[in-house]
């Protein structure tokens, strides 16, 4: 392992906010020792009989993580090997090729309109996911954040402290900075691939708006070409449609004279024939008065001759509204033979009129279709490529997303090179029967005894229970499965149980009498009872 790499250590516990209380080396060795003691067990049962566990050793050890620095993060890398992270990606085609084939179909409409056409669904969403592997890279958000505390309190690994037992990474330097590199080159290869598709939208947008303005020049160019003729042929046009105007006017106004001399006699003899109705129903009125005056007046012969004359005028006034039908039918004949003529008159004018305008309309439809033609390759360009365009966005958007998601892989930058960073936990061995048990205490919170503690003592239950309490749930998780790796890695257990029995706190005199001195100061700070107290020491012993 390089010397010039730096290397720092975890303090293993720290004061809770309640705690003004100072906590020594020895009450956390004693802690611990007592917290074993609780864990031990003690053997027993009605029906089976459980054998009583005994202490192998009680250690301190410390788990290797790297850090490294990268992009203004820290990583975080797992110096045994139990975690690793997976980035997956989507695969996206070959965008160079896109790129150099697009440039190359530059050059003309027709070849570029159908690498459009070709080449529409490029850059669907792709579903092909790729996966690279990041070996021991610790990228649960929960950890990392975790992880960056326990930097913030590291202090410098000094050399001292070599002969503890801090356990040796199962990964080397080189292992990390390959995998530092690896996500590089993915970074690398993400941003380029952005690159090249910002490079591809900018190509297509460039060459869509020059084809675009090339076939506007076209339509403008078919306006002009049409243009002149189409004056002249307005022009000639205008003066056709005068004179079939002037005719059909003339001949209108003709129609209209011709069927006023018709319906002006009939129109008088019908006004004569009303007068005359009039009179007679004047006439008659007059009768019927004069013969009911005779009546009145006895005069019979007098009232028979009004009454004669009155059914003569009668029978003339039936005669006259006779007349009367008669005339009013033959001015209805008249005027809707009039209409029928008026309308032939206008449907000829039409005609005529429409004829004369045909060719200047077979002009402007000639011109129209050449330019709606020019108008739908157009919009079928402009169509084409933005569809493209927005496939190719989607793709960038994913990428950037891809990107982004790196910032998550670590917590911002506190080392600013490679360093080995130890986590301190505490493990105890217990053998019965031949079988070891291990069993992990991690990092922890030193609290000040409080109102649960005391409850629990008057309850009868251990109050020391209380002191410490697990300061992480993502470190401290890992760590708890440091028992299951001894278990499958016999080396790494054969590793394990070397260094916890050469720095075994319950080892020599010394140790013990530090362990004992911790004992009673919990007791003197009210964690221990008396009884407790004697138990725990007893048990030291």
């Amino acid at each position: 392992m390089s010397s010039k790499i730096e290397k720092f250590k975890v303090p293993f516990t720290v004061l809770a906010e309640n705690r003004k209380e100072p906590f020594t080396e020895e009450m956390e060795k004693a802690a611990v020792c007592c917290f074993v003691e609780l864990e031990r067990a003690k053997g027993g049962g009605l029906i089976l009989k459980k054998p009583e566990e005994k202490t192998v050793f009680i250690a301190e050890f410390y788990y290797p993580f790297w850090v490294a620095p990268w992009n203004g993060l820290n990583l975080v890398f797992d110096g045994l090997k139990q975690l690793s992270h997976k980035v997956a990606y989507k695969r996206i085609s070959d965008i160079k090729e896109f790129f150099e084939n697009a440039s190359r179909s530059s050059k003309f409409m027709e070849t570029y309109m159908a690498f459009l056409s070709d080449n529409l669904n490029f850059f669907q969403v792709p579903s092909e996911e790729k996966t690279v592997t990041l070996e021991t890279l610790v990228a649960d958000p929960a950890f990392i954040g975790e992880f960056a505390q326990c930097l913030v309190e590291a202090k410098t690994f000094e050399a001292k402290e070599a002969g503890e037992a801090f356990i040796a990474p199962h990964v080397d330097e080189l292992t990390v900075l390959s995998a530092v590199e690896d996500l590089e080159k993915l970074k690398a290869h993400f941003e380029a691939e952005i690159a090249v598709l910002n490079n591809c939208i900018k190509l297509l947008n460039k060459t869509t708006k020059g084809f675009v303005k090339n076939v506007r020049g076209k339509i403008k160019a078919v306006r002009e070409e049409f243009e002149a003729e189409i004056r002249k042929q307005e022009e000639a046009t205008a003066q056709k449609v005068s004179r079939i105007n002037e005719d059909y006017e003339e001949r209108r106004v003709k129609l209209m004279k011709d069927f006023e001399k018709q319906l002006l006699p009939l129109q008088e003899e019908k006004l004569k024939l009303e007068k005359t109705r009039n009179q007679l129903a004047r006439k008659m009125e007059q009768c019927h008065l004069e013969a009911k005056s005779c009546a009145a007046g006895g005069d019979s012969a007098g009232e028979r001759r009004w009454k004669e004359k009155a059914k003569e005028a009668k029978k003339e006034l039936s005669e006259i509204e006779r007349k009367i039908k008669e005339a009013e039918e033959r001015i209805r004949e008249l005027e809707e033979s009039r209409e029928a003529e008026t309308f032939r008159l206008r449907s000829e004018w039409e005609t005529r009129i429409k004829e004369a305008r045909k060719g200047l309309l077979e002009l402007e439809a000639s011109r129209d279709a050449k330019i709606q033609v020019h108008q739908d390759e157009t919009a079928r360009l402009e169509s084409l490529t933005s569809k493209i365009i927005q496939q190719i966005n989607n793709i960038v958007k994913m990428r950037e997303a891809d990107l982004a998601g790196f910032k998550g892989l670590g917590f911002p930058l506190i080392r600013k090179t490679l360093s080995l960073v130890y986590v301190p936990f505490y493990m105890a061995c217990f053998e019965a029967e031949l079988r070891k048990r291990y069993v992990v205490f991690p990092l922890s919170t030193v609290n000040s005894i409080g109102f649960t503690a005391r409850l629990k003592g008057a309850l009868g239950k251990a109050k020391v229970k209380h002191l410490l309490t697990p300061r992480f749930k993502a470190v401290g998780s890992l760590l708890e499965k440091l028992p299951t790796l001894v278990e499958k890695d016999v080396a790494f257990a054969r590793e394990i149980y070397e260094a916890g029995e050469r720095v075994n706190l319950l080892k020599n005199e010394a140790s013990r009498k530090t362990i004992s001195e911790g004992l009673r100061k919990l007791r003197d700070e009210g964690w221990l009872s008396d009884k407790e107290f004697e138990a725990f020491s007893q048990k030291l012993a």
